[in-house]
């Protein structure tokens, strides 16, 4: 894995907004393309992200719509791991009986 080099994306930021909104989409995109199949559902996800920044009208703006998002998926996701526990629980006493 390549070390991220702030100081470099910062400086291509200042230097030449364009060219660093290209290589940020090459980074993302290469990132995403060395995924397995069963997480290239990863360019959808970015490609909202990259929405909510065009739309918010500033980085703030974007920061708290972004983290809202987030909060709805671990929401979501700690849903999912209740759910398996509780099943998992089932399973574990459907077995004790069956001994």
């Amino acid at each position: 894995m390549s070390r991220f080099d702030f100081d470099a994306w910062h400086d291509l930021a200042t230097r030449d907004p364009a060219a660093y909104f290209r290589e940020r989409e090459r980074a993302i995109s290469d990132f995403i393309s060395e995924r397995p199949e069963s997480e290239q559902h990863l360019r959808d996800l970015q490609t909202h992200i990259d929405q909510v920044r065009a739309v918010s009208g500033a980085p703030a703006v974007a920061a708290r719509e972004l983290a809202r998002m987030l909060g709805d998926r671990l929401e979501a996701l700690a849903g999912h791991l209740k759910l398996l526990d509780e099943q998992t629980d089932t399973l574990h006493r459907l077995i004790r009986r069956g001994r």
